[in-house]
């Protein structure tokens, strides 16, 4: 190994240990080994991942275009790794190999070869990279590719460089994905505010904070009797459909949706401290609105089946916002008084007649015309409060 090529092991190893992107760990690789007089036309790199949206990440380099991380959704070209050079090594059990694509049948066959030899590629090696761990079976490797244009294509020196640093690489893109694994893990199951404030140790019990909050409370009613009738694998599209009605809008508004429970769903708009509850109070009503528009027109889409209509209480109120649970097995969420009350309102709603309650504090700060609803009881709270909806 000469000097130069350990100043970029170094460069990988430090990459990986600083928690890089894999976008930026390809372009840095492919712009010093350009450098190192490697005459590179295109670097790539893939892995699956755990992500209920997408189950591949994979970024391409080319000398005039940066890398930048793609996605595959787990409905796009399923069998795609299988028909690719890179399935052909998983079949005979190769961890490297060369395709010489200036030779008359150096592509193998592949569809993208011949593309890439169409295009004025000459040379292409790949590597396959398992990363052997039982706990993860989900993420059983990475795949990397490095094609150059260069008649005669890659030197047998740079071939064997190309293999010594392709493990290296694959172990500091493990080590990177991990970490966006562990992220997308938190912010798909906790929450954005809540994986992060996880990632940055609040873990102990009993830590967290007594926020100020604008509170969404949400349910449908029909529920119950639709379980009844319908079989489990429907019922459960049906929901998420729902859900979706439910959760996009509070998203888009600037809320986030803290946890799921049943067929409803608890969420809260965030108010800075000291700050003012006119803005979280606004996007909460704003929410809930397009929630209740958007689960119309999933009613509509099932017609003919039971309807499931919505139901939403808002609250202004002070919580406490942290990891909650026993000793080994947390959650991190909110409660306190604000939190029941809220869900006590919107389970008025049926009886009051309108799909939208709010307390009369959230109906102050929302800045939005409210029809007084009258005192009501709350279950289990000792006094009545006066509710509002939207005049």
């Amino acid at each position: 190994m000469t000097s130069s090529e350990d100043d970029l092991v170094q460069w990988i190893a430090m990459q990986g240990l600083q928690g890089s992107s894999l976008p930026a760990l390809l372009d840095g690789v492919a712009r010093q080994l350009v450098e190192r007089g490697v005459p590179l036309w295109r670097c790539y790199l893939a892995l699956p991942t755990v992500n209920p949206l997408f189950r591949v990440v994979n970024c391409a380099w080319r000398p005039d275009t940066a890398a930048a991380l793609e996605t595959i959704s787990h409905e796009q070209s399923p069998t795609a790794f299988g028909e690719s050079p890179f399935g052909l090594m998983q079949k005979e059990g190769q961890e490297m190999r060369r395709w010489r694509l200036e030779e008359p049948d150096g592509d193998g066959g592949f569809a993208i070869l011949a593309g890439f030899k169409k295009a004025g590629a000459t040379d292409h090696f790949a590597a396959l990279l398992a990363f052997q761990n039982e706990e993860a079976p989900s993420m059983p490797g990475l795949v990397l590719s490095f094609t150059t244009d260069r008649p005669g294509g890659f030197t047998d020196g740079e071939l064997a460089m190309l293999g010594r640093l392709s493990p290296l690489i694959g172990l500091a893109a493990y080590r990177i994905a991990l970490l966006d694994l562990a992220a997308d893990m938190l912010d798909t199951y906790v929450g954005l505010s809540a994986g992060r404030r996880i990632l940055n140790g609040e873990i102990r019990r009993g830590l967290g904070d007594t926020i100020y909050a604008a509170l969404l409370f949400a349910d449908l009613r029909g529920f119950t009797s639709l379980a009844d009738t319908m079989p489990a694998e429907k019922l459960i599209a049906r929901l998420d459909e729902h859900f979706d009605a439910m959760a996009e809008p509070v998203a888009e508004c600037g809320g986030e949706v803290l946890k799921f429970m049943g067929d409803g769903l608890l969420a809260v708009f965030h108010i800075a401290p000291g700050g003012s509850p006119e803005g979280a109070c606004a996007a909460a009503v704003a929410a809930a609105q397009e929630a209740l528009s958007r689960n119309c027109a999933v009613n509509e889409r099932h017609a003919g089946e039971t309807r499931l209509d919505l139901d939403i209480g808002l609250h202004l109120g002070e919580v406490f916002y942290g990891n909650i649970g026993s000793g080994s097995r947390l959650d991190f969420t909110v409660i306190g008084p604000a939190v029941n009350e809220a869900s006590r309102m919107e389970a008025l709603c049926g009886e009051l007649g309108v799909p939208l309650v709010f307390s009369q504090g959230f109906a102050a700060a929302c800045g939005r015309k409210v029809r007084c609803l009258g005192r009501q009881a709350l279950r289990g709270l000792s006094h009545e409060r006066e509710l509002f909806t939207l005049a």
